[in-house]
């Protein structure tokens, strides 16, 4: 048996739906769009910074405001607003400016689909329509759907049963009506009684499922290494099926406290087509070489349905140079975009938010050392760390995010690597680990080891060594437990949060060497 997925051979012919139904006993009210619309991003809040966005899973979610302007009559309304994004939170949706007040409010999760559609016509009938790739002919005969979107697409016809789209012809099912209850966009439905018929401008907030956003930065240090220029976009995340277009749009620094939300999904999807070409099916293969004969070739088989779009090959890059603007928003940072833009469906967009230059800052190598393990000759992190002051063309909040550091080699940019911090506050230090380097190495040894009846200790030596060009500014980390002491230390060390540290400078092409005891009371 066959299987493959189907997509685009279902044509509906319907006229469109009357905006209201007249009577009181039942009147529906559907506004298929916003008038304005305002989208506030927020990230994913059990993403990492250095961790890049699930482009197939976002985990992040937005608040979204739109202004609506409806006509009401009066009576009892089903008021369906069409277009909401379709990871909303129900629970969370409020609507302001309804002249009375609401009775209930709904998701609609059945959305019209190819696999809602065939579902609805079981057991009715369609019309079928089958063309010829070759000669341009059409036959159209009645059918009647007799599997649901599971099983199969079997239809029985005057000739018999067959499977559809197995006979290698262009084939497509003309439903003659949309069935009650589905509909073409996701919808949030209210139902509200109005006492006086009247022209409405309602605000609709919600929350919505499916979004993310992070910050990207591209650091170009200077010839000198002394400074780098710091370029910041943010990248902004739409999962939804929903576009927004001319939206108003934010995104928000910060973690605010958000709790897990189960959302039942929206009803649709494709079929699963079964075709059967061993015996039980020689009737459809023999009206196949009729028709093939009567077409005069033999058609082309349907071609294979198209792969789902990705996410990541489609991403909006602002045209002109818009900067984001950033706001106190309480405890939260909010980035605004000064000019409205379009959050596609299933996309990205790129929007400039920081561009800063001659920022001072210091290239550190650094490791972890435990003090009385001897170890070979390791390579070191090599690390960039400047302060977020205004005194240092900074002093701005920097949102958590991935930076790229690139710096020009005879002429040529070249990366010297890629790192991610946390959000990061005004006056803060900033610490960027971008790779490793092995120009820049450490070799730690044991001299020599005493035991006797009061005390244990061990004879250390640790031996930097740079093979580079330039002098290599080193930091490492000297790790003792609470009941060891540091005694006979060649250079002195110092303290930070807990742990003994050796600051040193190697200069090119040459070693330090750093001799001490880690002695322990018995």
């Amino acid at each position: 048996m066959v299987r493959r997925t189907f997509f685009a051979f279902l044509i509906l012919a319907v006229s469109a739906p009357a905006a209201a139904q007249s009577g009181h006993a039942h009147q529906v009210v559907i506004s298929d769009g916003p008038g304005s619309v305002s989208v506030t991003v927020y990230r994913n809040p059990d993403r990492a910074p250095n961790n890049a966005m699930n482009l197939r899973y976002l985990g992040g979610y937005a608040l979204i405001t739109e202004q609506r302007t409806i006509d009401l009559p009066e009576g009892e309304v089903d008021l369906r607003f069409e277009g909401v994004a379709g990871g909303i939170i129900p629970q969370s949706a409020i609507v302001t400016g309804l002249p009375d007040d609401i009775i209930e409010k709904n998701r609609d999760a059945a959305l019209l689909s190819p696999s809602a559609l065939l579902n609805s016509y079981l057991g009715q009938g369609v019309t079928i329509r089958r063309t010829s790739a070759v000669t341009g002919e059409t036959e159209i005969f009645d059918a009647t759907i007799r599997t649901d979107a599971g099983g199969g697409m079997v239809i029985q016809t005057a000739d018999g049963f067959e499977a559809l789209q197995c006979t290698g012809l262009n084939e497509a099912i003309v439903y003659p009506a949309i069935p009650e209850g589905l509909s073409a966009k996701p919808t949030l439905s209210l139902k509200s009684r109005v006492k006086t018929a009247t022209r409405a401008t309602v605000t609709l907030s919600y929350l919505a499922t499916g979004f993310d956003w992070q910050a990207n930065y591209v650091a170009d240090i200077s010839d000198d290494g002394s400074h780098l220029n710091l370029f910041s976009w943010v990248t902004l995340a739409n999962g939804d099926e929903t576009s927004f277009v001319q939206a108003q749009t934010q995104t928000v620094a910060g973690q605010p406290n958000k709790g897990r939300d189960n959302i039942a999904p929206a009803g649709g999807g494709s079929v699963n087509l079964a075709c059967w070409p061993d015996g039980t099916s020689s009737d459809i293969i023999a009206q196949y070489v009729q028709r093939r004969e009567a077409f005069g070739a033999a058609p082309p088989p349907p071609p294979p349905p198209p792969a789902p779009a990705m996410m990541a090959d489609n991403i909006t890059v602002t045209a002109r140079k818009v900067m984001a603007k950033q706001e106190d928003l309480g405890d939260l940072k909010l980035y605004r975009i000064p000019v409205p833009v379009t959050v596609a469906a299933q996309s990205q967009k790129q929007v400039a938010f920081l561009e800063k230059s001659a920022i001072p800052f210091t290239q550190i190598y650094e490791t972890i050392i435990r003090a009385t393990n001897a170890q070979p000759a390791r390579s070191m992190s090599t690390t960039l760390r400047f302060e977020n002051r205004k005194r240092n063309q900074l002093g701005v909040p920097l949102p958590a995010g991935k930076l790229i550091a690139f710096r020009n080699v005879d002429g040529a940019r070249m990366l010297l690597g890629e790192g991610s911090f946390d959000d990061k506050a005004i006056d803060e230090l900033v610490e960027v680990t971008i790779g490793s380097s092995d120009q820049v190495k450490t070799i730690v040894e044991q001299l020599a080891q005493v035991d006797d009846e009061k005390k244990q200790a061990r004879d250390m030596r640790l031996t930097l060594t740079n093979a580079s060009r330039l002098p290599a500014q080193v930091e490492i980390k000297l790790l003792r437990s609470d009941s060891e002491r540091f005694r006979k230390t060649s250079h002195r060390l110092t303290r930070k949060n807990g742990t003994d540290i050796w600051d040193v400078t190697v200069p090119p092409n040459s070693e330090r060497v750093l001799t001490y005891r880690v002695e322990r009371r018995k």
